[in-house]
């Protein structure tokens, strides 16, 4: 019994937790160091979590990183030493409950540990997810969730050049049921249990051409469009490539929009008439030209997308409640410090 009493007593006692907050601080302030000598290494650190970048980065370079498991032993060692401090404090709570504000910025200090270790291990962090308005995008790491951008606005300066701001508006779903909308803009995010979804960038694409079609006027030819033409005929476009090159029969997409090309397909009576690429540089195929399809293109379409960071912390209600715990803590501290000293029980600093 002496033993386990005196096991406990070193658990819960100060000088423990001084050794190892000072350890824990050295440790870190050493890893700064090597981080600011080693950016590459550490470059990306703040777009993923610790999870996703510490296995991968420890076998490039492992006494680089080996401060990082050893920071979280002693932390999470000083994590343990404050939790027994804590227990120990509610089993006497009768007698000690005056130190109430103490024992929570213990206990909100556990928390937040606790959230930290749990965000990163079980959270995520994505950048680059490129949504156009009107569609939506699942959520791989929430089965069942999907994200759709109802609508996007870039705001510029007086130059019209410079963006100075990204209104997206954005709707979360659980399958057909709405979770939340919400005008997500920079530094104003759409946050849904531990869900955080930001504007990043945005862009456009091609996403068809508009061509004059003879007795029809314009016509947009995008993926999916028809064109009825006379006897019955249906022009359909199967493809579009913004910008393509020729490799004897096939099509290889290529970047940009320089060489753009339609792959359509002229069906009557249920059967196919012909089928084939149309490249917009190289003029009408010959057959849409005898079936009375003399598409003459006029300009391309274009869609806008919204490129977003969408992260992911399971573990950010409970740091939200530790830290409320601290602060209510500090704050309990500081009044209890002025009621004594105003009950002159407290001794002066010198």
């Amino acid at each position: 019994m002496l033993m386990k009493e005196k096991i406990w007593d070193w658990l819960t006692s100060l000088k423990l937790a001084i050794v190892l907050a000072s350890l824990a601080t050295l440790v870190i302030m050493a890893g700064s160091l090597i981080m600011h000598y080693h950016p590459r290494l550490f470059g990306d650190l703040d777009a993923v979590t610790l999870g996703q970048w510490y296995p991968q980065a420890a076998r490039q370079a492992p006494l680089h990183t080996l401060w990082m498991p050893l920071a979280a032993l002693l932390l999470l060692a000083f994590g343990v030493n404050t939790l027994c401090c804590l227990v120990d404090w509610l089993a006497r709570l009768r007698s000690r409950w005056r130190k109430t504000g103490e024992y929570l910025i213990h206990f909100g200090f556990c928390l937040l540990l606790a959230a930290f270790f749990w965000g990163h291990l079980a959270g995520y962090r994505t950048a680059g997810n490129v949504l156009p308005v009107g569609e939506t995008l699942a959520l791989s790491g929430h089965p069942g969730l999907s994200l759709r951008l109802d609508d996007f606005r870039p705001v510029f300066d007086q130059t019209g050049r410079r963006p100075l701001d990204m209104i997206n508006h954005l709707t979360l779903l659980d399958g057909e049921r709405e979770l939340a909308r919400k005008e997500v803009r920079t530094n104003h995010p759409l946050m849904h249990r531990g869900l955080v979804i930001l504007p990043a960038s945005f862009g456009q694409e091609a996403t068809g051409f508009r061509v004059l079609v003879p007795g029809q006027g314009t016509v947009d030819l995008h993926r999916g469009a028809e064109i009825r033409l006379p006897e019955g005929k249906t022009l359909t476009v199967l493809d579009f490539l913004p910008s393509a090159r020729r490799m004897g029969d096939r099509m290889v997409p290529m970047g940009g929009l320089t060489n753009p090309a339609l792959h359509l397909r002229l069906a009557g009576a249920g059967e196919t008439l012909w089928q084939g690429w149309y490249v917009l540089r190289e003029g009408v195929p010959q057959e849409l030209v005898r079936q009375g399809a003399a598409l003459r293109p006029s300009e391309p379409l274009y869609r806008t997308y919204s490129i977003l960071t969408i992260n992911y912390d399971p573990g950010a209600r409970i740091a939200l409640v530790g830290g409320l715990a601290m602060c209510a803590g500090v704050s309990i501290c500081i009044f209890s410090y002025y009621a004594k000293r105003r009950r002159q029980d407290h001794p002066d600093i010198v």
